[in-house]
């Protein structure tokens, strides 16, 4: 990963970054590729901040310098800034992503104008955010929606599944995302018990599964996912031995013990069980786990 700026355009209540910085040094075109070269081959994603403060021909050639170098890139953008910009500039940005190999990922909250200003600070943003996914959908990108959830937003998350569905087609890929516990939200009064989210989620994620929407979820434990688990991000990475920060962000507590996932999950995130310290899996889930063959 990469932090083009600390600045961004939103405040968003739900940030695992720092706090702003009100000056920036080290940053621009010539520190961004330099950083990126000395990086392992494989995904680059591209973050901030908000990563469209920087000028659109110097993120494009960011873009094109990871393709030559066959990296995949990742661009992390809460998406506003792209509903003003012009299609022959929008255009740029999703060849270069195409050139290698890439998509955009849309930090999405809201399923309406109302929450997502509650959420982000940013008055205007859930319309341009709206907008700029239907532009870059009619050019062809590859979009994924990351619907952070929080106590702001866990009752709503099948309201915005439906939305997705509804607004964008079927077209974009969602993915269910537990607020992280650090950044701007370390102990945050915004990060819900596992507990209370699930039964929202997994209406959601019914939802989905009904109308062939694509999805998966990170940072909630697949034993809260019953049904779903299959969808769980870490899942996927653990069955796969797969190592990354899942594997530090996260660790087994006392009650992990006899789930039937125990083998397949790292953990719940090391900053909930700080806000949240009495953890454990449901009841109910352990064996149902333990019945579909979980160790």
């Amino acid at each position: 990963m990469i932090h083009l700026f600390r600045r961004c355009n939103q405040k968003c209540a739900f940030c695992s970054y720092p706090a702003e910085a009100k000056a920036e040094s080290g940053t621009g075109l010539r520190s961004w590729l330099k950083e990126i070269a000395a990086m392992e081959p494989g995904l680059v994603q591209i973050s901030g901040g908000e990563p469209l403060l920087a000028d659109l021909g110097d993120l494009v050639k960011v873009i094109a310098f990871c393709a030559r170098t066959g990296r995949v890139v990742e661009l992390q953008t809460n998406g506003v800034m792209l509903a003003a910009l012009p299609p022959e500039s929008l255009g740029s940005l999703v060849k270069a992503l195409d050139t290698a190999n890439g998509y955009l990922n849309f930090n999405f909250p809201a399923h309406n104008a109302v929450l997502d200003l509650k959420t982000t600070g940013l008055a205007g943003a859930f319309a341009a955010r709206t907008k700029a996914v239907k532009d870059l959908l009619a050019l062809g990108a590859k979009l994924r929606l990351t619907h952070v959830v929080s106590s702001l937003n866990y009752k709503e998350t099948a309201s915005f599944a439906s939305f997705a569905a509804a607004t964008f087609k079927g077209r974009v890929r969602l993915q269910f995302s537990f607020i992280k516990g650090i950044g701007r939200a370390e102990g945050s009064r915004f990060i819900p018990e596992y507990r209370a989210a699930a039964p929202y989620l997994l209406k959601a994620l019914d939802l989905c599964a009904g109308k062939g929407l694509k999805c998966e979820v990170d940072h909630i434990p697949p034993c809260f996912l019953g049904r779903h688990h299959g969808r769980s991000v870490d899942l996927a990475k653990m069955s796969a031995g797969m190592k990354g920060p899942h594997l530090t962000e996260k660790k087994k507590v006392s009650g992990c013990k006899g789930c039937g996932f125990f083998e397949l999950c790292p953990g719940p995130r090391k900053d909930y069980i700080a806000v949240h310290p009495a953890f454990s899996p449901p009841a109910g889930l352990k064996a149902a786990a333990k019945a579909r063959g979980g160790k």
